[in-house]
């Protein structure tokens, strides 16, 4: 055996030749196949960009609507609670000044009730007391006791 560290040169064999360089332009034709596949796939995807950025574009344009419209609706939102508000406080201010004047109608209606009250107590009590003064009257009339009976004795000679 020979030493391992010496080697021989040999003689390649005439095929080997060809065979790499035709190997080498299938290669490079794979690159460049490969190379425009991929300038293919390039161009359709910078087309589908181009889409998705005019559809973006589209939806930036909507978004900015959407929210102008929402800002739109919520001031209105707002000057619609400032209203409500005003109202209710208008509101809450007239009831309490109703209340206040019914409270008082009230009381003033009262008090005529309790004057009222008194004045048919005196009243009353003057009918009751006319009543019985005529009732009074009109017995002592009938018995001839007063002065009508006396003037009558006096003027209609005995029975």
């Amino acid at each position: 055996m020979p030493f391992p560290g010496l080697l021989q040169a040999a003689v390649a064999p005439s095929w080997v030749g060809p065979t790499a360089a035709i190997s080498l332009a299938v290669i490079a034709v794979a690159f460049v196949v490969l190379a425009l596949g991929m300038l293919r796939v390039l161009a359709a995807v910078r087309g589908q960009l181009s889409d998705a950025g005019r559809l973006l574009s589209s939806v930036q344009d909507d978004v900015r609507t959407t929210v102008k419209s929402v800002r739109d609706l919520s001031e209105q939102g707002r000057e619609l609670v400032v209203m409500v508000r005003h109202e209710a406080g208008a509101f809450a201010q007239t009831s309490r000044r109703l209340r206040r004047k019914v409270v008082r109608g009230m009381d003033r209606v009262e008090e005529r009730l309790q004057d009222l009250d008194a004045l048919y107590g005196v009243v009353h009590e003057e009918v009751e007391e006319s009543a019985l003064d005529v009732a009074a009257a009109l017995r002592t009339f009938r018995r001839g006791d007063g002065m009508i009976g006396r003037v009558r004795r006096m003027l209609v000679p005995g029975r």
